[in-house]
């Protein structure tokens, strides 16, 4: 049995169209704003009718970190199971949100096409992305998750673009020691550096507050 993640406006029928190519769909999770609430509980009642166990967040369609962490918190509720996210419906930050939060769960994103004559199978309007399961793949520990840490903790407190000596300093490390794991992070995407000068500004990527937000 499967879950289903759905971000939503105010359209709702490529969402009935994307769940009937499913054929083992369990729990629904809906994602609504806002400005849709209302949609959201009838979206909600429809579903429920066809014997789907429906739950609801509400999220800020326009916040990034809020969309990552309520998918985040909902694969945390739901280990083990297999997870979908239809990316059709809200905002287009809410699909970018969606999309990347798939590629870090191991969930599968998935589109739904409008139909153009009538006589498509629900598998031909139903465009499943591949899913890289990288993030979840590797631990980071040691050093490296000190390093990964302590940028994440100032990135929270808006202090961005820091360099090797000042994350040496806060953890009593030669920068040489933390080029070489700042290095490691960026191999997995987690951070990102910039050259200013002759320095180098180590940044804290999105998939980064991700990995954070999952292992804390």
């Amino acid at each position: 049995m499967s879950v289903h993640i759905v971000p939503h406006g105010r359209a709702t029928e490529h969402i009935h169209r994307g769940l009937r190519a499913f054929g083992s769909v369990e729990t629904i999770y809906l994602l609504t704003s806002d400005a849709f609430l209302s949609t959201g509980e009838e979206l909600s009642s429809d579903l429920d009718q066809f014997g789907y166990e429906v739950h609801r967040r509400t999220i800020d369609a326009f916040d990034l970190r809020d969309v990552v962490d309520t998918i985040v918190n909902i694969a945390k509720e739901n280990p083990g199971k297999e997870m979908y996210i239809n990316i059709t419906g809200g905002t287009n930050l809410v699909a970018g949100g969606s999309t990347s939060s798939a590629f870090f769960i191991g969930a599968t994103p998935y589109y739904v096409l409008e139909p153009q004559n009538g006589e498509e199978s629900i598998d031909d309007l139903v465009m499943r992305l591949p899913t890289p399961k990288q993030p979840l793949t590797f631990e980071i520990d040691g050093l490296q998750r000190e390093v990964l840490t302590i940028v994440g903790r100032w990135d929270q407190q808006g202090r961005t673009g820091v360099i090797y000596r000042d994350i040496g300093e806060e953890l009593g490390e030669t920068p040489q020691k933390i080029s070489y794991h700042v290095n490691r992070l960026v191999d997995h995407g987690l951070l990102e550096t910039e050259n200013e000068g002759r320095s180098k500004q180590v940044y804290l990527t999105d998939m980064g507050r991700l990995y954070l937000s999952w292992t804390a």
